[in-house]
């Protein structure tokens, strides 16, 4: 019997995940239940990209925080980021985008998570330096706040906010009729707002979760399942194909080949 596993994540981006169960009976459907959009209020953005200059540190967070970034330099007329201005990124997934766009990336964290990115830099920042974070709108600003406990001036830059996919409640009716052995949760708001999006099926989709293998891509993702009762069966290491073909099949109980 197939078992279908929900990756909520944009079907095409990661192609190498479904080979990696080929010859088995899971089957990978891409379909993301968030999409970024633009920010309700822009102005605190638009500020932020305006004092660049000022700034010692850009940290982005994700690669929407890439998309959105780059959108908001182009439409800003900013051809290219301040010499001075060195760049952070919340993992190797992170900073690939960002080289693919031409950014010089100084530091990544080894560790994708908020929490590794402050381990990480360590020496690097002192009490003086200002930074700025790329993070959508309304987001509870969690990294920023980890940054400034570390005696740094940090601002924030809302450039984008992340709203329910138009599949969002499509997928919610298949996840209540059964489709999906396991759900791959990629962040908080995949969670939230799928739950936002299936209105007043919201129970029953929570119901469906509790019989279904849980994933969650990072620690984050798993302690805002385990705040909704819904533990993870299984948490992926990294951002990574690897990783998350990794976590299911644990969460689905099977040895995966390499």
């Amino acid at each position: 019997m197939t078992k279908r596993v929900l990756v909520t994540r944009a079907a095409g981006s990661w192609p190498m995940l479904a080979a990696r169960f080929h010859g088995t009976d899971v089957e990978i459907q891409l379909s993301e239940t968030t999409v970024p959009a633009e920010p309700i209020d822009p102005r605190p953005g638009d500020d932020a990209i305006g004092r660049l200059p000022s700034y010692d540190w850009l940290v982005v967070t994700s690669g929407r925080g890439v998309f959105a970034l780059l959108n908001r330099l182009a439409a800003s007329g900013l051809r290219s980021l301040p010499t001075q201005l060195r760049v952070a990124a919340v993992g190797p997934a992170t900073a690939r985008a960002l080289i693919e766009a031409g950014v010089r990336v100084d530091h990544v964290a080894a560790d994708a998570s908020s929490e590794g990115l402050v381990a990480s830099f360590g020496s690097l920042l002192t009490s003086a330096e200002r930074l700025v974070v790329v993070r959508p709108e309304g987001g509870p600003g969690l990294l920023a706040a980890a940054l400034r406990a570390t005696g740094a001036i940090v601002d924030e830059a809302p450039l984008y906010r992340t709203i329910a996919s138009e599949r969002a409640g499509a997928l919610a009716d298949a996840a209540i009729a059964g489709a999906f052995a396991a759900v791959v949760f990629t962040a908080p708001s995949s969670f939230d707002l799928w739950l936002d999006a299936a209105g007043s099926r919201r129970d029953a989709l929570a119901s469906a979760l509790e019989r279904v293998a849980r994933v969650a891509i990072g620690p984050t993702t798993s302690a805002r399942l385990l705040s909704a009762g819904l533990p993870a069966n299984a948490v992926a290491n990294a951002p990574s194909e690897e990783a998350v073909a990794d976590a299911i099949a644990k969460a689905l109980g099977f040895d995966l080949l390499r």
